[in-house]
């Protein structure tokens, strides 16, 4: 819960217009702070919580977001952790200019400073709802945690339409970096891939993922960049 308030504060406080955001938080019915973050959702017009039916068990953020995306009509989509938090003020307008010259395709990709990966991992991606679209879903819902996220940057990479933005700061407060303390929500999310699900899946899904870039390619009528993408090939 703290972390969850801490993001959506960082995002009310930074933004240069709220009419330009809307926030959609994935929350497990059986998450105890559920009717808390309702209370909140209701004295914010931006906030909507989304209650994931899971019957008692981690369904993964590919399902997760999967969800939010299916269930919203916004053009540009995002992925943001709730231990992010936005420190660049008027990053909406930065991002809105960046996509009003987006290509007529509509692939393109924004990702920003994370205070981590730099320009190598795009953890926190903006991108066109276009791409979920051709692809059937924003996220391969294979993956419990992890690599969703190198999965989109491969993708959008492939295409030279992934674009890093130095300059908007949203920080990533994992705890893994010392930045924050490791809460019964990671706990659950390592329990959930005890065995390195995610890990092995990586490499198993390698066709999939050549699938994924080959319906990109398609669309684009484009050659996509293989050194770009793991195809499981060594």
């Amino acid at each position: 819960m703290n972390n969850r308030l801490t993001l959506l504060f960082s995002i009310l406080t930074t933004v240069k217009d709220i009419n330009n955001v809307n926030i959609y938080f994935g929350v497990d019915k059986d998450d105890p702070t559920l009717q808390t973050i309702n209370k909140v959702a209701k004295a914010i017009p931006s906030l909507n919580v989304i209650e994931i039916e899971n019957s008692g068990e981690f369904l993964g953020l590919g399902v997760l977001w999967n969800k939010l995306v299916s269930l919203c009509d916004e053009e540009i989509i995002s992925m943001i952790g709730d231990d992010m938090v936005f420190r660049t003020h008027n990053w909406d307008q930065m991002l809105l200019e960046e996509f009003n010259n987006m290509p007529k395709d509509k692939i393109q990709a924004i990702h920003c400073n994370d205070d981590c990966h730099g320009a190598n991992l795009a953890v926190n991606l903006f991108c066109h709802r276009k791409y979920a679209e051709i692809l059937g879903g924003f996220m391969r819902e294979e993956f419990k945690i992890n690599w969703v996220d190198q999965w989109l940057h491969q993708c959008f990479n492939a295409f030279g339409r992934l674009k890093y933005r130095e300059d908007i700061m949203i920080e990533h407060r994992h705890w893994v970096l010392g930045k924050n303390k490791r809460d019964n929500t990671a706990e659950r999310m390592a329990v959930a891939d005890i065995n390195k699900i995610s890990d092995k899946l990586w490499h198993d899904l390698a066709g999939e993922r050549k699938k994924d870039v080959e319906k990109l390619a398609n669309y684009l009528k484009m050659e996509p960049d293989w050194s770009k993408v793991d195809t499981g090939k060594k």
